[in-house]
């Protein structure tokens, strides 16, 4: 009896691999992603924590910029710090159509991922021609223009003082006050409603950049990344498949900038700094390059690795919630610590992230279960 082989994608882990083990592969990660969509569905009625509840919440649409930089980083192998750019690109269309021009939810979110995805476009064709540190210190460039930007744009950003952001309203009703029924009863609260909507906008997300990475387009964003004078020579249009990746990751980027202003009610443009870019570029390292469910993970690591330090730091005797005129190590000093800690050693140790990590063990147990049922 013969034994086919499954064909595999770029930067995929299944060549060579019998046909029966990759569906059994396939067939395993859909009951895993079906686990992890109810688990996020529960979620709300089981967590009573509003702080956390807060977390998960940005979390989530930290996820959705994630997944952006994945497109550019993981996929297309760029370097972009100029992620928070596009995000403010996002947060302002939308403050503009959202409550200048008064325009619902579903007219302002989409229009921001289009706005910022076009202004990626702008800038992609000149930023792409160069690679590496050259293209990072480049987009870290946009930071600057972009801050000089809002700050005297006024008209629309308001200035240093910011600017109020939209509301998200469903049926009339912003989802900061809840959502009720047409009785008055309360049917979820401020932090249910905005969970379930910044789902949803992930979940969508997410199912894109699935079928991204598995498409003609995605296995010629990996061909790029991995040898792109190689690509060029296969025919792969090497400046325009970059472009297309960081029009995308522009695009994603706005989406996640305008969830958040939403959800803060109130922006400036101070907040759209260096770090925030910084921090969507630990989030795929941390979760796993190049992979979706890594970008998601990282997302929620890095949001909650704060408030884990701030929650244990009182059972830690060296370490003080607040500063102090004795000096000593604080909560958000340690935070910080751990943050650089962890990328380090996700860099020696586990480069394909902390995905692998958990990838492992479940790995394991498939292989003891299929070597015993031989």
């Amino acid at each position: 009896m013969t034994t086919t082989l499954e064909p595999a994608p770029i930067d995929d882990d299944t060549a060579g691999v019998p046909a029966e083990v990759v569906r059994t592969k396939k067939r395993s990660t859909r009951v895993w992603v079906a686990v992890w969509v109810v688990a996020m569905l529960v979620v709300p009625w089981v967590v009573q924590s509003d702080l956390w509840m807060g977390v998960g919440i940005f979390a989530l649409i930290a996820a959705v910029g994630a997944l952006g930089m994945q497109v550019i980083t993981g996929f297309a192998g760029q370097i972009s710090m100029g992620h928070a750019v596009f995000m403010a690109i996002g947060a302002y269309t939308s403050a503009w159509l959202g409550v200048d021009e008064g325009l619902p939810v579903w007219v302002w979110l989409p229009a921001a991922a289009v706005v910022a995805g076009l202004a990626g476009g702008v800038v992609a064709p000149a930023a792409v021609r160069i690679r590496g540190l050259y293209l990072a210190v480049a987009t870290l460039a946009l930071i600057f223009i972009g801050t000089y930007v809002w700050e005297t744009w006024t008209s629309l950003s308001g200035g240093v003082n910011g600017r109020t952001a939209p509301a998200v309203e469903i049926n009339g009703q912003d989802l900061l006050d809840g959502y009720r029924s047409s009785g008055g009863e309360e049917i979820l609260t401020s932090f249910q409603a905005w969970w379930y909507f910044a789902l949803a906008v992930l979940l969508i997300v997410t199912v894109l950049t699935w079928n991204l990475k598995r498409s003609r387009l995605g296995r010629a964003f990996m061909a790029v990344r991995d040898r792109d004078i190689a690509a060029g020579v296969a025919g792969i249009p090497v400046t325009r498949t970059k472009v297309v990746a960081f029009v995308i990751s522009s695009a994603f980027a706005g989406v996640s900038g305008a969830l958040l202003v939403s959800y803060m009610g109130y922006f400036t443009p101070s907040q759209w700094t260096m770090m925030v870019s910084v921090d969507f570029i630990a989030m795929v390292v941390i979760g796993g390059m190049g992979t979706v469910a890594g970008a998601i993970l990282g997302a929620f690591f890095i949001k909650a690795m704060p408030e884990m330090v701030n929650v244990l730091s009182p059972y830690l005797p060296f370490v003080s919630k607040d500063a102090s005129a004795d000096g000593g190590v604080t909560a958000p000093l340690l935070s910080q610590f751990l943050y650089g800690l962890v990328i380090v050693l996700v860099l020696i140790f586990e480069p394909k992230g902390l995905l692998a990590l958990f990838k492992r063990p479940i790995d394991w147990i498939r292989a003891r279960i299929s070597g015993g049922s031989k």
